[in-house]
């Protein structure tokens, strides 16, 4: 994920970072690798040839996917704030020939103004960014004429991600809170528009957000806010409180929250750089 205001995360250690860093790899694979998977396959259209820059790639695992899809003269360029899932996005996608990581955000990517890309391509990341207008112009000065912004993007907190900070984690749930920059679609449609695109596709769409198991939900709630969300503060006695609120009549927790908007819905938009004609 991308946001410029590190600053909220920059008091956790590197040990820290780093673990959470390695636990977002993990903890990624059945819920944001999946839906980008899904996201890429429908909605991107990548072809061979196109340069792309993956704005918040965190461990590189859609970018690795992008790179498969433009290869042998295509490549695909990754950026994210997270020092530590740059370090292992490298270390683990080394072998790839066509794509690169850096450290970088909405605002300090590589190819600002320079009208390098075919696409830019980024996965629940929008809502990382405060200054959402700064970084709809600045994709806009780094595509090609043509290309398009393709991306998933929360538009409202998950509610039991919101319940899990109150319940779990209230000494660090303002410092998390402080973290997401959640605005409505209409929003940024506009922010889109006023930076000169045109939007080709912009709905609701279902996130997969199902958990195995309450130790799964744990880890991943760690894992995307860099380690804030601290393991060693969740008590039996709030753990019974807030799977009180997700169970079913027999007692039991459920940890599938698909098919509830207020829980598992999220905004997708398609837009292009317009030249007179459609990128597809």
């Amino acid at each position: 994920m991308v946001h410029t205001n590190m600053a909220a995360v920059t008091s956790n250690s590197t040990a820290v970072m780093a673990d959470a860093a390695i636990g977002y790899k993990e903890d990624s694979k059945s819920i944001q690798k999946v839906d980008g998977e899904t996201f890429i396959q429908e909605d991107v259209h990548a072809k061979a040839g196109d340069v792309i820059l993956d704005l918040g790639c965190g461990t590189g695992e859609l970018s690795a996917l992008l790179a498969k899809l433009v290869e042998p003269k295509g490549k695909v360029v990754g950026v994210d704030p997270d020092k530590e899932r740059i370090l292992l996005a490298q270390k683990s996608h080394k072998q790839i020939p066509n794509l690169s990581f850096q450290e970088g955000s909405d605002s300090t990517f590589p190819g600002i103004g320079s009208e390098t890309y075919d696409i830019i391509f980024s996965n629940h990341v929008l809502h990382w960014i405060p200054n959402k207008q700064r970084a709809f112009d600045n994709m806009h000065k780094a595509l090609r004429q043509g290309g398009k912004i393709a991306m998933q993007y929360g538009d409202h907190y998950p509610l039991f991600t919101l319940q899990a900070y109150k319940i779990l984690n209230p000494e660090n749930e303002a410092r998390i809170c402080e973290m997401l920059n959640y605005e409505p679609r209409t929003k940024v449609e506009k922010c889109c528009t006023s930076a000169g695109f045109t939007i080709l596709k912009s709905c609701d769409c279902e996130f997969q957000f199902a958990f195995e198991s309450i130790d799964g939900l744990l880890k991943w709630l760690r894992s995307i806010t860099h380690g804030v969300f601290d393991l060693s503060l969740v008590t039996e006695d709030r753990l019974e409180k807030y799977l009180a609120l997700y169970s079913d009549k027999d007692g039991k927790p459920c940890l599938d929250f698909r098919g509830a908007s207020e829980h598992s819905t999220h905004s997708l938009l398609i837009a292009v750089k317009d030249n007179g004609t459609v990128a597809k």
